[in-house]
């Protein structure tokens, strides 16, 4: 009998990506949001700051604690409940300063969700498909994404911000649904969120104290992360450098912004299922280096363009080298990752996060107070140097 293209656990795994992409293409208009509460660059700095370190500093204790209990496909689906329900502070802020805490809030809690779905990932994903199946995986997030940010972008000046964002909510909860329905099992762990994260809590203070040997022994993956997270902190930073020269500077309207982000979404969509064939055949490491090289062009050709018009292809190469980073990403991190997944992951988590945390609270600053362009040539200085480290790690962690 032949056996199908695609396996049952793929198919619900590719509908859980596209739901979950619609909700974070509506979340895109967050710091927009921000701006329009009578925010600041430095407060859109913020915005992405105090959650980013909030969610930074547990990643390494939900790693551990996956290493020694374990994670299900109900601990993931958990995940996404408690995201979807702190999201609805989240949309209710009326001040800059609310917004940032309801964001830290909901990072803090919900931070497992990201470090549980990877340890699955690699326990259910054959090795010599990996970067094919998240050469559609992601890509379907993509499509997720470009009716997201689509519809955003339309629904938000007819029926406001709130209305609007009560689709996160709405997609959080509808995949939260999909996999306790179709992915958890009976023999799934029973133990309760608030019990994980008193345990996560716990794990905390043990991992960072252990910090400096773990990353002693992580070898070319702990390479491989800090590499990974220079090049993450320059792209981070130039976040907030990008919102004020969109909104404030060339004047975009929600329909163009939504109608931008669709197009580089639409180029990750389109990158992804051909990168992944390509990472699997030929390796991930030369694909990383192109996504990487490209994203260090996106900063200078972004603050050259003059009138809203001239974003299209800006926007294309920005949906460009992240489809070249994301089908090469999880595969070459599954090539250097040692034995114990989940503390490992939480390095990449914490110090990745770090990066996603300082850059826009430096870019902000630096935009605010300095000059947009010096903010964007800083940036894509980090960008380069990220390139720089990573081309030294080799592809393999037997190489």
């Amino acid at each position: 009998m032949k056996k199908p293209a695609i396996d049952p656990l793929s198919s619900k795994l590719f509908t859980v990506s596209f739901f979950q992409g619609i909700g974070v293409g509506i979340w895109t208009f967050l710091s927009i949001f921000m701006l329009d509460l009578g925010g600041t660059g430095l407060h859109v700095g913020l915005l992405a700051f105090i959650p980013g370190l909030a969610s930074t500093f547990m990643q390494m204790a939900w790693g551990r604690l996956g290493d020694r209990i374990g994670y299900s496909w109900r601990t993931v689906s958990m995940g996404f409940l408690v995201t979807s329900i702190l999201s609805i502070p989240v949309l209710m802020s009326t001040r800059p300063w609310q917004l940032i805490l309801a964001s830290s809030f909901q990072a803090l809690v919900g931070s497992m969700l990201e470090v549980a779905t990877t340890v699955r990932f690699a326990e259910v994903l054959e090795p010599s498909k990996r970067a094919r199946f998240m050469g559609i995986y992601n890509p379907l997030g993509f499509a997720g994404n470009i009716c997201g940010s689509f519809a955003a972008g339309l629904l938000i000046p007819s029926i406001g911000y709130q209305y609007t964002f009560l689709g996160y909510t709405l997609m959080n909860l509808l995949v939260f649904l999909l996999i306790m329905n179709t992915l958890s099992s009976p023999s799934d762990s029973k133990y309760s969120f608030i019990s994980l994260l008193r345990m996560a809590f716990a794990e905390l203070k043990s991992s960072l104290g252990n910090l400096p040997l773990v990353f002693k022994e992580g070898g070319a993956y702990t390479n491989w992360c800090v590499g990974m997270s220079v090049r993450g902190f320059g792209i981070a930073m130039f976040g907030p450098v990008l919102t004020i020269y969109l909104v404030n500077i060339l004047k975009a309207t929600k329909p163009q912004i939504g109608a931008f982000n669709s197009i580089a979404f639409a180029m990750r969509l389109a990158g992804g299922p051909p990168l992944g064939v390509v990472v699997d055949k030929y390796g991930p490491k030369r694909v990383m280096m192109i996504g990487v090289f490209l994203a260090f062009l996106h900063p200078l050709v972004f603050m050259v363009v003059p009138e809203v018009a001239y974003l299209i292809p800006v926007y294309a190469l920005s949906g460009l080298y992240w489809a070249f980073i994301n089908s090469s990403w999880f595969a070459w991190q599954m090539n250097l990752i040692p034995k114990r997944r989940g503390l490992y992951t939480g390095v990449l988590g914490f110090i990745n996060g770090l990066s996603w945390a300082f850059g826009p609270l430096v870019g902000g600053f630096l935009g605010d107070n300095v000059s947009l362009m010096i903010s964007a040539v800083i940036s894509a200085c980090l960008i380069l140097a990220g390139l720089i480290l990573v081309s030294k790690v080799p592809e393999n962690s037997q190489t």
